[in-house]
């Protein structure tokens, strides 16, 4: 049997409708960028489409992996530098990837514009693809109406049987019936092989994850960054277009890379990993605590129970306000984390050697030396986990966004952070953080994602840092103008050289297991009443009112927020609540990712709980 699923790439000219052919093979799982312009596609998109179709009476459902590629030229193109908006140099690259995708493919869909005819590009690119030996069909898109009947023969002359030729209207979904249930039967045929040879077996890295999914990444920056090449440096292949042009990227890039986290694989089992699902559990909670004094804190297998003592901090409630919600921004200035010398033996690769697994398990941060595990054992449970890694389209600012195509770039980039769980933002270090990069990373923290900050092209500043002095003082520099560097961790790398990219992965796998950590109420609650009696405030306009914090749970991780119910939900000074948040930080070591506190009262509970009640009684 194939050890895989069967690749399709789509092949053709620019602007004959690949990617809206893509589209709609892929129906809704997947949408590439479409527009009546060459050049919109670039990079290779990879989609997993499901088909699943009737064949004489029986259902088949089969998996094909389609590729979307840029326009083809399959000879070089001179570039004009005189040429305004010259994308002639994209061409180029386009080619070489558009060539890659036919080495990995197991059927070529080569598309050609039938309203358009036959033309000599047409032509060169049958003749490549014949060269290959790759078996093809032609896809004769734009066929809309039945006037157009006849212009179809014009292509008769590629001398191909009429079989392998099939007339569609992507704009008009019409056709598309046809291919899908002779590409199932292709991918039954080709599923059916008993033995692939290593050639016909090969799959570009970072294509399909090959463990369970259990956080998404997005690499996010200005134009120029060097987003793409980390991409590729991750992934272990070619994953993304490169070039030296600002704004070679236009769609957003997917690949998967593969970490081991070792014993903390267990609390990454689901993709979707909320601490409490609704309020019915704390409301329940809320009113035994209230009835009783006491709580049920086994929320976990390893909770500890408050003292006696502990409990009786949070028999009585006290008057109540109206509430507010606070978002973390701490200011806090703590050494920035990284180094500027390169571990040279890093080699970007997508998994780790055996001595390198009990490397990285000895220095894990949460496993102590004696948690390190018997890799005779490791294999058995598998604990390797696949993430997700985005590259997007670089954004400028708003006043600089010139077009379709760039407006819609930044949309999706904007999207893919919406989505994303962790956020790998690029700098590039020879034009230090800007402007635009603080409000990136604004954006960012306020959509509660997970920040690491990469210092990309470190290894072009070598002669800046040969002098401790100036290192030291560039650094220096570089927190003065961002305090957020107090939470974030900042990891120098050279994604060219693909310098210290290991390191960036032990960074990741880091954040991803914090963001995701699940923090016993016990604890939560010695280290509220540690903070508040060390430092006491006092609310505003409350004639002297001390804070006090009756008890504390985690509503959900990813990211950590914890409700707070308290003798007073507004009036707490700025200052006060972000020193509750850094406090958190130190005690459960809550590293790259923003805190979110959310105060309430008794009063606010009940009156939140009357409602729902109400609600639920109509």
């Amino acid at each position: 049997m194939s050890t895989r699923s069967m690749v399709v790439s789509i092949i053709g000219r620019p602007n004959v409708g690949k990617s809206t052919i893509f589209n709609r093979l892929m129906k809704k799982q997947h949408l590439a960028m479409t527009h009546d312009q060459p050049g919109v596609t670039r990079d290779r998109h990879y989609g997993i489409m499901t088909l699943e179709e009737a064949i004489d009476g029986e259902a088949y459902k089969e998996e094909v992996i389609l590729v979307d590629t840029g326009g083809f030229y399959p000879d070089k193109i001179e570039i004009d530098p005189k040429k305004k908006n010259n994308i002639d140099p994209f061409f180029n690259i386009m080619a070489d990837h558009a060539k890659l995708a036919i080495d990995e493919s197991d059927l070529v869909l080569f598309v050609v514009d039938v309203r358009e005819g036959l033309l000599p590009f047409d032509k060169g690119i049958c003749d490549y693809i014949k060269s290959t030996r790759k078996p093809f069909w032609l896809i004769m898109n734009k066929f809309d109406t039945e006037k157009q009947e006849g212009d179809q023969y014009d292509f008769y002359n590629l001398g191909l049987d009429e079989e392998n030729m099939m007339r569609v209207s992507a704009e008009h979904n019409r056709g598309f019936y046809d291919i899908r249930e002779r590409l199932v039967k292709k991918a039954l045929s080709f599923r059916e092989k008993e033995v692939l040879s290593v050639a016909s077996d090969y799959l570009q890295p970072g294509v399909k994850p090959r463990n369970d999914v259990v956080s998404s990444v997005a690499i996010i920056g200005a134009p120029n960054a060097g987003k793409s090449t980390l991409l590729n440096c991750l992934v272990g292949a070619q994953r993304a277009l490169v070039s030296e042009i600002a704004g070679t990227t236009v769609d957003p890039i997917e690949g998967y890379i593969d970490l081991y986290f070792g014993p903390d694989v267990e609390m990454l089992s689901t993709r979707d990993n909320p601490f409490r699902k609704d309020n019915t559990e704390i409301f329940d909670e809320l009113k035994r605590f209230q009835e009783s004094g006491d709580v049920d804190l086994n929320i976990s297998e390893d909770e500890e129970d408050l003292s006696e003592e502990e409990k009786k901090i949070y028999v009585e409630f006290g008057q109540t306000v109206e509430s507010t919600f606070e978002d973390d921004a701490s200011d806090e200035e703590v050494a920035a984390s990284g180094d500027f010398s390169f571990d040279e033996s890093n080699t970007g690769t997508d998994y780790y050697t055996e001595a390198e697994i009990v490397n990285e398990i000895e220095k894990n941060w949460n496993n102590p030396e004696e948690e390190v595990e018997n890799l005779e054992h490791a294999k058995e449970v598998n604990r390797w986990r696949s993430i997700k890694i985005v590259d997007t389209a670089g954004i400028r600012k708003s006043k600089l966004v010139e077009g379709f195509i760039e407006t819609q770039s930044v949309y999706r980039s904007l999207r893919s952070i919406t989505e994303s769980d962790v956020v790998l933002f690029m700098i590039d270090s020879t034009l230090g953080i800007t402007h635009q990069d603080r409000r990136l990373i604004d954006i960012a923290l306020e959509k509660g994602k997970s920040l690491i900050v990469c210092l990309n092209k470190i290894d072009l500043l070598k002669e800046t840092f040969a002098n401790e002095k100036k290192k030291k003082e560039w650094m220096q520099n570089l927190k003065d103008d961002v305090p957020w560097l107090g939470f974030c961790q900042l990891v120098t790398i050279s994604a060219q050289k693909n310098r210290n990219i290991n390191y960036l992965r032990e960074a990741l796998k880091r954040t991803i297991v914090i963001r995701n950590r699940k923090i016993p109420t016990g604890a939560l609650n010695r280290c509220f009443l540690s903070l508040t009696e060390k430092n006491p405030v006092i609310v505003r306009k409350t004639n002297g009112v001390r804070f006090k914090v009756k008890y504390a749970s985690m509503l959900k991780s990813s990211p950590p927020t914890f409700l707070l119910f308290s003798n007073k939900s507004q009036g707490i000074p700025e200052n006060y609540r972000r020193y509750l948040i850094n406090g958190l930080r130190n005690e459960f070591d809550l590293t790259n990712t923003p805190v979110h506190l959310i105060f309430r009262t008794s009063t606010d509970i009940e009156r939140r709980m009357k409602k729902i009640e109400k609600k639920n009684a109509r």
